[in-house]
C-alpha cells in the first residue's frame, strides 16, 4: 500500500520555486526537457500561478506528468476549475494546451512506459516521492487508480 503523503513543508515548497526562478529568467532549455511550467489561475483567488512539472513521459505530442500529491495538489485543482492558461517547454510557450487525467488503464501503461524508458531515474525517484512503492503491477494499479497522471497536450 503506498502511503499518503502528507502537505509539502515551506522548505520543500521553496524547493520548489527553483524550477521557476529558472523558466522566469528563460532558461528553462537547461532542464533538457525534463520539467515543464505551466500558468494556471487560482480558483478561489483568481491569482495566476507558476508550476514547475517533472515529465514523467512524452508520446505522440503529450506530456505525462505525475502529481505527487495526488488529486489535493493545488495545481491539479486549479487547472481542473480553470484549466491552463500557458505551458512553457524549455524555450517554448504554448497557450492553447488541453490536459486531461489519465483513466486507470493508461496510466498504469504510462507507469509501465516511464519505468521501462527510464529505469535508472523510476528506481530512484518513486519510491522516494512514494513511500512503500515497490514497482510490483497490484501498486502500479493502486497509482493508476488514485488519478494521479495528467497528460498535456499543447496545440
Amino acid at each position: 500500500m503506498i502511503v499518503q503523503r502528507k502537505p509539502p513543508s515551506r522548505l520543500v515548497k521553496l524547493g520548489f520555486k527553483v524550477p521557476m526562478c529558472v523558466y522566469r529568467a528563460h532558461l528553462g532549455f537547461l532542464f533538457g526537457g525534463r520539467v515543464i511550467a505551466i500558468v494556471h489561475r487560482g480558483r478561489k483567488s483568481g491569482k495566476r500561478y507558476l508550476s514547475g512539472l517533472e515529465v514523467l513521459l512524452r508520446r505522440d505530442g503529450e506530456l505525462f506528468v505525475f502529481s505527487a500529491w495526488g488529486r489535493n495538489a493545488d495545481w491539479l485543482r486549479n487547472i481542473e476549475a480553470g484549466g491552463v492558461d500557458e505551458l512553457w517547454d524549455g524555450r517554448t510557450r504554448y497557450d492553447d494546451v488541453t490536459f486531461r487525467v489519465l483513466e486507470p488503464d493508461e496510466a498504469f501503461d504510462v507507469l509501465l512506459a516511464y519505468e521501462d524508458e527510464h529505469a535508472a531515474t523510476a528506481r530512484r525517484t518513486l519510491p522516494r516521492m512514494l513511500p512503500g512503492y515497490d514497482f510490483s503491477d497490484v501498486m502500479r494499479r493502486e497509482l493508476a487508480q488514485a488519478g494521479t497522471i495528467v497528460g498535456f497536450r499543447p496545440r
